[in-house]
């Protein structure tokens, strides 16, 4: 087993002409406009893709830290701790 800190709850998002390698395409492709979503949260089956999983974490406390099992069940694990945090 290994554990990711995943911080996002929502997608990166970025267009097909931002990538590496777009340069090569015709510059009047609508192609170049195409949306792309990356998952940021971890959780998508459809990596690196996102499939709008990070929607169960909107109500994440940020404070807190979460597990999500395999289907996509939420389980508090225990409080965050940053060294700027002041106990």
């Amino acid at each position: 087993m290994r554990m990711v800190n995943h911080e996002r709850t929502s997608p990166y998002k970025m267009k097909v002409r931002d990538l590496p390698g777009a340069e090569r395409l015709d510059p009047n492709s609508k192609l170049l406009d195409l949306p792309l979503e990356f998952c940021a949260c971890g959780l998508s089956q459809n990596k690196p893709f996102c499939d709008d999983s990070h929607r169960i974490t909107k109500d994440e406390d940020p404070s807190q830290i979460y597990i999500y099992s395999e289907s996509k069940e939420r389980i508090k694990s225990g409080k965050f701790y940053r060294p700027e945090d002041k106990i």
